[in-house]
């Protein structure tokens, strides 16, 4: 057996050298596909992402995250609207041509109780017989002056009864001042304020329930802080920073709303004006 002629020195080191680019170039193969990897599975990751949120946003929009409900009947910038016979108005198309009088009110407010009981007859009598409308907000801010939160809970109290029992409204309304609690001190219970309302015949069980449960005293609350005290009267120029707040043909009531008949001269005049 005759031996292979050994390489030279020449030879050997480019056999070196070939070897050595063959593992740069296997090298970079690899690296290039490792990149090649890496970059896909980005793309991949992305597209994935996008999809998640393009299907996030479409559930979104077909099936809204539910919010609490609105009550029904409140259909009047958030008020109630009471035509004739002592009556609510529940349709926005059933609008009355008569002067609407909008009152702003807290049921725990002293001044509020102070407008209600000299001027509640005769409200009563021009708005049954269909002489005036009066739109009544529920507001609240006046948790701070009760120890068990009676503003914003009569105030639910009081949409419980729109809501369900809307043409009591006008009524339990009134009634609810008859029982206001001095400032500081507790008033009425939630079963105390359905007593309340089956005083003045509302008999229906959801809206007693409703009115137990407290079931808008946070609807009032959000209503409150975030519609009210936020934004002008729509159709005036006026911002409610109180109550009782008073409006007749975007005119803000600034007299002595503890007198009847100087109440009743504004009503007139500013009815006349428009």
């Amino acid at each position: 057996m005759t031996n292979a002629p050994r390489p030279t020195r020449n030879e050997q080191r480019e056999a070196a050298r070939a070897k050595a680019r063959e593992m740069r170039e296997a090298t970079k193969r690899s690296a290039s596909r490792k990149r090649m990897i890496l970059i896909t599975s980005i793309v991949a990751a992305v597209a994935l992402a996008v999809t998640g949120v393009v299907l996030t946003i479409k559930s979104e929009v077909n099936n809204p995250v539910p919010t609490a409900a609105s009550p029904a009947n409140m259909i009047f910038d958030g008020g109630i609207k009471i035509g004739k016979g002592l009556k609510a108005i529940t349709t926005a198309a059933d609008q009355a041509t008569t002067p609407n009088i909008i009152i702003y009110e807290d049921l725990q407010c002293p001044n509020c109780r102070d407008f209600e009981q000299p001027n509640a007859a005769q409200l009563r009598d021009w708005v049954s017989s269909g002489k005036y409308t009066v739109q009544i907000h529920p507001i609240a801010f006046l948790d701070g002056n009760s120890a068990n939160e009676y503003s914003s809970r009569a105030a639910g109290a009081a949409v419980c009864v729109a809501n369900g029992d809307p043409n009591h409204f006008f009524d339990y309304n009134s009634a609810l001042y008859a029982s206001q609690p001095a400032e500081g001190s507790a008033g009425p219970s939630n079963d105390e304020l359905a007593s309340t309302a089956q005083a003045v015949g509302v008999n229906n069980k959801p809206v007693l329930d409703c009115i137990k449960n407290a079931t808008y005293k946070s609807y009032v609350l959000d209503y409150t802080q975030n519609t009210v005290f936020k934004r002008i009267v729509p159709g005036t120029d006026l911002k409610v920073d109180g109550t009782p707040y008073i409006i007749l043909n975007g005119q803000h009531f600034t007299g002595n709303f503890t007198n009847p008949a100087l109440f009743a001269q504004w009503v007139l005049s500013t009815a006349s004006s428009k």
